[in-house]
């Protein structure tokens, strides 16, 4: 990560904390700051994963902060609102872990959070991008991939890398 960006999240880090401070606003009203407002998308990364049931043609899509992203940003600035001397450190190594991505079904996410994030016990399987035919990559390169994360090119779809 740059010195522009971690220096961003720093000043993002300090709002958060500002805000977390004023009457009435909870912990999770201060994350939704970064989550909803300021969101860094240039931080956002594709995992290569996408769950077996994301590949059906019908399925409503969408990314997944598989490390919960909201949840834990919210357990982190209740934490921090105690601290004496805030953490920007932690916030930006948070950060940068939570902002990793897997393609899934908007139902499984639902799941997946309802299950803190424990695949398994949301009967999530996920498969690896390599093992996807062009058809699958395409559609999922076209709907998501593309615009959402930074690390998109990686991904772009290439018929050399098929066989028939």
């Amino acid at each position: 990560m740059n010195k522009q960006s971690q220096k961003k999240l720093k000043a993002i880090y300090q709002e958060i904390m500002w805000l977390a401070r004023r009457p009435g606003v909870t912990a999770s009203k201060a994350r939704s700051w970064y989550t909803h407002v300021r969101r860094m998308n240039e931080l956002m990364r594709f995992t290569g994963k996408v769950s077996r049931a994301a590949l059906a043609p019908s399925a409503t899509i969408q990314v997944d902060h598989y490390k919960r992203l909201q949840a834990g940003l919210t357990q982190l600035v209740e934490r921090h609102k105690k601290l004496k001397r805030p953490n920007s450190g932690e916030f930006i190594r948070f950060v940068r872990a939570a902002e990793r991505v897997h393609i899934v079904t908007f139902r499984e996410n639902y799941e997946a959070r309802k299950a803190g994030g424990d695949y398994s016990k949301a009967g999530i399987e996920l498969v690896h991008w390599k093992t996807l035919s062009f058809k699958q990559k395409e559609r999922l390169w076209r709907k998501l991939v593309h615009a959402k994360v930074v690390n998109a090119a990686t991904y772009k779809p290439s018929r050399s890398s098929h066989t028939a």
